[in-house]
């Protein structure tokens, strides 16, 4: 399969972000305010598979001390393929230069990171927006 990677965001259809993002099961997120949000942050990628958009990745920082990864998203069927793994790396070293790099991983894909090398905060908190997302991030803690 041949993937090819990007940080251009100008020819990016944001109505295929949308629907990764629905397919994910992470909601609805209109595709006009993904575009805002991908334009303030200070890193991002997208994978594309012949000109689908697959998966993507952005990063926001403070730009000096913290940097967080807020999203990485792949298409279902095309997990297990690597193209997180690649754009996380992408990401990963996007944000080298800050003191300290964090991220939130969705519920069920911890195992995903770790492997990665990524270690999991004992004193990591959630303002809540609803009881289920309150569930979904508190349910092993």
């Amino acid at each position: 399969m041949n993937i090819r990677y990007t940080n251009e965001i100008n020819a990016v259809d944001w109505q295929q972000v949308s629907k990764i993002i629905r397919d994910i099961g992470w909601g609805e997120r209109s595709p006009e305010e993904l575009k805002s949000a991908f334009q303030q942050s200070s890193f991002t990628r997208f994978a594309y598979v012949k000109n689908d958009l697959v998966g993507m990745g952005r990063t926001v920082d403070d730009g000096k001390y913290y940097g967080w990864v807020v999203d990485l998203a792949i298409l279902p069927e095309h997990q297990g393929k690597g193209i997180g793994t690649y754009i996380l790396g992408e990401l990963e070293e996007d944000l080298k230069p800050f003191l300290s790099t964090m991220l939130t991983a969705a519920p069920g894909k911890s195992g995903f990171y770790e492997k990665l090398g990524w270690v999991k905060q004992t004193a990591a908190y959630i303002w809540p927006r609803s009881e289920k997302q309150k569930r979904a991030f508190t349910e092993n803690c």
